[in-house]
């Protein structure tokens, strides 16, 4: 088995990512939402905006040529407007299915959030599908309330307003991983 490498997200990277994240959401997602919700969300979810993909607040995890997972945040909030200081959004999280279940999104997670930390963000924020409530609790976010997140004039999903204080999670630095270092 080859090493896991997270590392940050280069443009070669689009269409591995892209795939990644049609396979992770139409799985994970197909258990929560109407099949016909989920391949008219799939478009819109799986879409990430170059500039924010490319900014360097995403990474990916990787073993050889595989992409295994991608998390990323930004301070552009999914609406297009800046954030205000210190508030950032939790942008994407996907894991390829068969590496679900294994640490690596929590790996993703601690790394995305320690990086977030270290720029002086106080609060992240995620407008999260319901299918990843549960994983999004687990590691510490609250849920504000229930939404309906408005991916196009005919496609409207359900979803939770979630945020997290990252003053409160004393051990974030000891979890993250350095660029380009292996799991």
């Amino acid at each position: 088995m080859s090493e896991i490498l997270i590392r940050p997200v280069f443009p070669a990277d689009h269409a591995a990512i892209s795939d990644l994240m049609r396979a992770a959401y139409a799985r994970h997602m197909s258990g929560t939402y109407p099949e016909t919700l989920v391949r008219a969300a799939l478009p819109h979810l799986t879409r990430p905006v170059p500039s924010l993909l490319f900014g360097g607040r995403y990474v990916l995890a990787e073993a050889g040529d595989e992409v295994l997972g991608i998390a990323g945040w930004s301070d552009i909030s999914p609406f297009g407007r800046t954030c205000p200081p210190g508030q950032a959004h939790l942008r994407h999280l996907a894991i390829a299915p068969e590496w679900q279940r294994q640490g690596l999104g929590r790996a993703l997670m601690g790394h995305l959030l320690a990086m977030a930390d270290l720029t002086g963000v106080q609060q992240m924020h995620c407008l999260c599908p319901l299918n990843a409530v549960p994983f999004c609790k687990a590691r510490g976010f609250d849920t504000l309330g229930e939404v309906f997140l408005s991916l196009s004039p005919d496609v409207s999903l359900p979803a939770a307003q979630m945020r997290l204080e990252l003053g409160g999670l004393p051990d974030l630095h000891s979890k993250a991983f350095v660029a380009g270092a292996a799991l």
